[in-house]
């Protein structure tokens, strides 16, 4: 099954923390959207939890919009098709 998650994370730490565990799930199609795939209901619930377990659910929120087979296959992309995935670096003289 594939499923859309959409995040707004305030904290950096929490967001990074977020968008590591789903880069296992799936790619990054936007800065804070990921295409995850998952093989069973199951693995769904874990992944919830785990997800809940890195926020902060006062301040952070996950959306998750589950999609089929065919819904998915009929999705529309207008304009860049990949995401370049930031390097935040710091310069120290």
């Amino acid at each position: 099954m594939i499923i859309l998650i959409c995040y707004d994370i305030v904290s950096d730490h929490r967001r990074e923390d977020v968008a590591m565990l789903l880069s296992g799930y799936g790619p990054r199609v936007q800065l804070s959207v990921f295409e995850c795939e998952v093989r069973s209901t199951d693995e769904l619930r874990k992944l919830k939890a785990e997800l809940r377990d890195r926020i902060d659910t006062l301040e952070d929120q996950i959306r998750i919009y589950p999609t089929t087979e065919a819904t998915f296959s009929e999705r529309h992309i207008i304009g860049a098709r990949t995401v370049e995935e930031r390097s935040d670096y710091w310069i120290v003289r």
